[in-house]
């Protein structure tokens, strides 16, 4: 009787937020890795608008939406994810000031997530509150006007998951109708909202436990979560990393690093990256989350000083966008390079590789990050000039 009264009120909250925030479709994009499907993303508003400065407007009621099409999806993979994009679409100032607001975010889901699952953050412009959702069941609710535009930015900001991924957000609602039609049919079944109902409730119990002091003993009290450091200010990396102009045109840039020498080729992963699922070698706390951005950031840097525009690419008029995970030891050294996302051309994605290794060795992995591996993905926009 009671997972039903819990069941109800979860139907309850959905059709509240339904109702009480309806805005409209601007946009859907198509997430692949591999070239195989992993979600459809949305982006609604009360103002339907193809300009990113629009879609930002942080007084207008919007909603980010997932629609898992995988059969599986890692949460933490996912998150990890969002993370990076956030941090290199934001300011230093930004992440800082939204770091506690950004654990809390990653914290509310974990394991993995199913086909037809809908993870929903819903934007109130009205209380700049943001209320995260999956599958109708509410996870939690952050109350800060610019939590909601840090993530958004993420999408639609000047170094999105792919330039084809931003232009289908930002489409004023004149979305592709086969994908529309794909999107609304990922719904989760009876039996995942069930599942999901039942092991929300059971941590409510557990936190009401907790907070009344009866925490069976064979269960340790979570630790506090520790205050971000105000000494650690992360750089911005404002733009994207745009290929330079032909050989006759380029300017000579600041500090650039001696090129590299050649290097053995990378050693093989003994697994594909999309199989490997690591266990989380350390809490998620706001200082770790600052560290893995400034490294994030400094990584990124320094791959864009390798980056070739291709002569015959340019000579083509070809453009594109490529995503590349990349594996380093702590010594910066480049262990495995695998492209995640290709453009439609081999020159573009050749020289994508390239910068990559030449890069090596990488800054090396700070001590707050230490492992045997350190893993990030480098979004590359080969993009001609105006």
């Amino acid at each position: 009787m009671k997972s039903l009264k819990f069941i109800t009120a979860v139907m309850v909250f959905a059709a509240a937020v339904s109702a009480s925030a309806a805005p409209l479709l601007n946009g859907l994009a198509l997430e692949q890795q591999f070239n195989k499907d992993r979600y459809i993303a949305a982006v609604y508003s009360d103002t339907l608008a193809d300009s990113a400065g629009v879609i930002l407007d942080e007084n207008t009621t919007r909603r980010l939406e997932i629609r898992v099409v995988a059969d599986s999806l890692s949460a933490r993979r996912l998150r990890n994810q969002w993370m990076e994009a956030i941090a290199i679409n934001n300011s230093g100032s930004s992440l800082s000031a939204q770091a506690d607001n950004m654990v809390t975010f990653a914290n509310l889901f974990s394991g993995r997530l199913k086909k037809g699952d809908q993870l929903r953050i819903d934007f109130d412009g009205a209380s700049g509150a943001s209320t995260v959702s999956l599958n109708g069941i509410q996870l939690g609710r952050i109350e800060d006007r610019k939590f909601f535009t840090t993530l958004l930015r993420s999408w639609v900001g000047p170094v999105p998951p792919s330039t084809e991924f931003r232009e289908g957000l930002l489409a004023a609602g004149d979305v592709d109708s086969g994908l529309l039609g794909r999107y609304e049919l990922l719904e989760p079944t009876d039996a995942r909202v069930l599942e999901l109902s039942e092991a929300n409730e059971e941590n409510s119990e557990e936190e009401e436990q907790a907070e009344s002091g009866s925490t069976p003993e064979t269960e340790k009290p979570k630790p506090s979560k520790p205050k971000v450091a105000a000494n650690i200010p992360p750089p911005s990396l404002a733009s994207v990393a745009k290929p330079k102009a032909p050989a006759t045109q380029q300017p000579a840039p600041a500090s650039k690093p001696e090129p590299a020498q050649p290097r053995p080729q990378p050693k093989p992963a003994r697994k594909a990256a999309q199989e490997v699922e690591e266990e989380e070698d350390q809490p998620l706390t706001a200082d770790v989350l600052l560290a893995r951005q400034i490294y994030h950031s400094m990584l990124l840097r320094h791959t864009y000083d390798f980056l070739q525009y291709p002569q015959r690419a340019l000579e083509r008029n070809q453009e594109g966008s490529i995503r590349i995970r990349v594996t380093i030891d702590q010594a910066g050294r480049v262990r495995d390079v695998q492209t995640v996302q290709a453009s439609r051309f081999n020159d573009l994605n050749r020289a994508a590789v390239s910068a990559i290794k030449s890069a090596s060795p990488y800054p090396k992995v700070p001590p707050a990050l230490a492992k045997n591996d350190y893993e990030f993905s480098v979004p590359i926009t080969f993009r001609l000039p105006d």
